[in-house]
């Protein structure tokens, strides 16, 4: 029987805010209709941030599972009984970020009209802004080895109190006798543990440890830029890599590359010092990606002058959260 208790105060009405979005594990149920993890089917390439906005302080994403697979019964006999069970809560805080340049009455007055152009305060402001929101987004993946209790603010999680890449992700309420799954590796980078990732994550399983569909078609291959080369000669290749016969490459169409320097070894996320490494390396489900950009505000600039002094001000905000709403559909090796 399902109680309130069951799921929680993410589902009972009046005793929380109202959430964002429902993530139902039951939509990835294993079904024999989804694609062939062979790549044959029309899977395209899907953004890797979910870009979402908000007019509210906080946001909050629920989940539950679905139920399980039907049970042959005999004539008169009562029919099988199932419970569906809550999942763990992402809580999405958008956080403020500012920035400004001052500039002096008189060097506006005095610089010529042609390097005034060159000086433009306010694009200059929407770069900062821009790099910085990526590299807020990336160091998800930078942070993804650190404890929740570590983690910056800006960053939002699958609130289950492990990294988002563990090899201990608590199975809620495992209906078997396996309580943990694992999405986590430190493996370096190559054709064979490349397959050896995306196994696991086509066998991840809900909170009822049922099998799900995550990992069924194609998936991105995100490695920091020092691995590119090497990632394009595994999944581009006509043939096999590394091999003199006559093998068929496989993962030409079954996994995309992205590569950044936002994930190397020069990368500290902000409000920690975590540093990225130059070896770690990330499976993603194109299709289901989890991850998330919440905007509670965009890029706002605005310029005054300060009455004192006359100077002009340029300044710009924003306000925003990223994170993932989920581990499954994803799988990380840490490897410096």
């Amino acid at each position: 029987m399902e109680l309130k208790s069951t799921y929680g105060n993410g589902f009972i009405a009046g005793l929380d805010a109202k959430a964002m979005e429902m993530e139902n594990q039951a939509d990835e149920a294993y079904a024999l209709a989804m694609p062939s993890a062979l790549g044959v089917q029309e899977n395209k390439y899907s953004a890797l941030f979910k870009e979402r906005g908000t007019k509210n302080a906080r946001e909050t994403i629920v989940s539950k599972t679905g139920v399980n697979r039907m049970l042959r019964t005999g004539e008169s006999e009562d029919f099988n009984v199932d419970d569906r069970s809550s999942g763990y809560r992402v809580e999405l805080n958008p956080v403020k970020f500012t920035q400004s340049v001052e500039i002096s009455k008189d060097l506006l007055e005095d610089m010529d009209a042609d390097l005034q152009s060159k000086f433009d305060e306010i694009r200059d402001l929407k770069i900062g802004y821009m790099q910085g929101a990526n590299l807020d987004a990336f160091s998800d993946f930078v942070c993804g080895f650190t404890a929740q209790a570590s983690l910056p603010d800006h960053l939002s999680f699958y609130a289950d109190g492990v990294p988002l890449f563990s090899a201990s992700h608590p199975i809620k309420s495992s209906t078997s006798s396996n309580t943990t799954q694992s999405n986590y590796g430190t493996d370096a980078f190559s054709e064979t543990n490349l397959e050896t990732a995306r196994l696991a994550v086509a066998n991840q399983k809900d909170d009822r440890d049922m099998l799900g569909s995550w990992g069924s078609g194609n998936v991105i291959l995100l490695a920091p830029t020092a691995l590119e080369k090497n990632a394009v000669i595994v999944t581009k290749s006509t043939k096999r890599s590394g091999s003199a016969t006559n093998d068929l490459n496989v993962y030409d169409g079954l996994v995309t590359v992205m590569s950044t320097k936002l994930l190397g070894s020069t990368i500290t996320a902000l409000g920690t010092s975590v540093s990225g490494t130059d070896g770690s390396w990330f499976l993603i489900d194109s299709m289901k990606s989890p991850f998330i950009f919440l905007n509670r505000e965009g890029f706002t600039p605005d310029t005054w002058q300060d009455k004192k002094n006359k100077n002009y001000i340029y300044d710009a905000e924003a306000r925003y959260t990223v994170g993932h709403k989920t581990w499954r559909g994803t799988y990380g090796n840490y490897h410096v």
